[in-house]
């Protein structure tokens, strides 16, 4: 159990590396500066990002891509 929660830790670490990568390249791909709440929307879609390229990588694509919709729960 101990080794699932390392691995789960070193997963959500790289997660967060990755989507921080991402948010660095948008932030430095614009010369005008950010208002706090585009700032938040692009960590949002950089983390978003990240999580489904991991999902991807990892033999999955979204909760409903794998289980179905709501609609077969039931």
């Amino acid at each position: 159990m101990f080794n699932n929660l390392i691995t789960c830790s070193d997963d959500l670490r790289a997660l967060f590396e990755r989507a921080k990568a991402k948010l660095r390249l948008k932030l430095q791909s614009t010369k005008q500066p950010w208002l706090i709440k585009d700032v938040a929307r692009a960590w949002e879609h950089c983390a978003r990002e990240a999580i489904l390229d991991y999902a991807h990588a990892n033999g999955g694509g979204t909760f409903t891509s794998m289980y179905g919709g709501w609609e077969v729960c039931r």
